[in-house]
């Protein structure tokens, strides 16, 4: 029984890093309860380490609680892939909620997710920055947990 349990772990384990290794890059950076001023610009700095220069699709993710306040979420986002020395830069906008309260996100337990492609962008091994400056007329923003970017290579149908 041991050994099969062993066994079964080994699967497992083999399957899950079969179904990650597209993923380039996944980070995210945490808010602390008192929210994110206005003033704050975050920076998410990427280091790709991945050899093999590629197409890669890049999603900006949200996490926000449910003390959050309001229905959508803005924010202004500059990168500076696929090239270092230019900047592009993008308005997101997310519908958080519906017009009563119930929160449209992935999730439970009070934490909700939220994400919009940026659509595909050639990424070359480098480090990269993403500057995020949130739109909202709150001068202190409560009720965000978490932004993140993900970087994920072009899944080929074969």
């Amino acid at each position: 029984m041991k050994q099969f349990k062993g066994i079964c772990l080994i699967l497992i384990s083999i399957l899950w890093a079969s179904c990650t290794d597209h993923i380039v890059y996944h980070s995210y950076h945490h808010f602390p309860t008192e929210g994110w001023a206005k003033s704050d610009t975050v920076l998410l700095n990427l280091h790709i380490t991945d050899s093999v220069a590629s197409n890669a699709e890049i999603t900006f993710l949200l996490r926000n609680k449910t003390n959050y306040p309001f229905q959508d979420f803005s924010a202004m986002l500059l990168h500076n892939i696929p090239d270092s020395t230019n900047w592009r830069n993008y308005d997101l906008n997310f519908i958080l909620a519906d017009k009563d309260g119930r929160w449209s996100g992935s999730g439970w337990g009070g934490l909700y997710q939220s994400s919009v492609s940026l659509g595909n962008h050639y990424v070359a091994p480098g480090t990269y920055t993403f500057k995020v400056i949130h739109q909202m007329q709150d001068e202190q923003l409560i009720g965000v947990n978490d932004i993140g970017i993900l970087v994920e290579k072009e899944k080929l149908n074969l």
